[in-house]
């Protein structure tokens, strides 16, 4: 008859492997969602359109404003804009990134303002963004 000690040890290694699948499950599943993401983020960048002009008021600084435009099913905030300074032939001279702190709805709009940097004209580019939830059940 084995002994209570040799019975332990016989049970201990499926108390440690049990821990250890769990994790390693884990690690499979979070492995697998981090490309669904990133689809995700590709196909709502496909969806996003900005427009925007020169303001110049008496009471403020020069501003460039607009609206960033979302035509996909997630609501996004945190955009990071690309603001590149052109010369007369369109060629980048100073180029800037600002952070635009909006939400935008699925489907929807957003304004937003800032600094106009030195130059004559401009081109503005969604930098990044941040998926924050999906609206409505269709596909993006």
């Amino acid at each position: 008859m084995p002994s209570p000690r040799s019975r332990d040890r016989r049970h201990r290694p499926a108390v440690l492997y049990a821990p250890l699948g769990l994790t390693v499950l884990a690690v499979l599943l979070l492995g697998s969602v981090r490309p669904a993401v990133a689809q995700g983020q590709a196909a709502v960048a496909q969806q996003l359109r900005i427009e925007w002009e020169q303001v110049t008021e008496a009471c403020c600084p020069p501003r460039l404003v607009g609206q960033i435009h979302n035509g996909s099913t997630y609501r996004i905030g945190s955009v990071r804009l690309r603001v590149e300074s052109l010369d007369g032939s369109n060629q980048v001279l100073r180029e800037s990134l600002a952070w635009i702190y909006v939400t935008v709805p699925a489907r929807g709009s957003a304004q937003f303002s800032l600094r106009r940097p030195s130059g004559e004209s401009f081109r503005l580019s969604i930098e990044s963004f941040v998926l924050i939830a999906r609206e409505g059940s269709e596909t993006p």
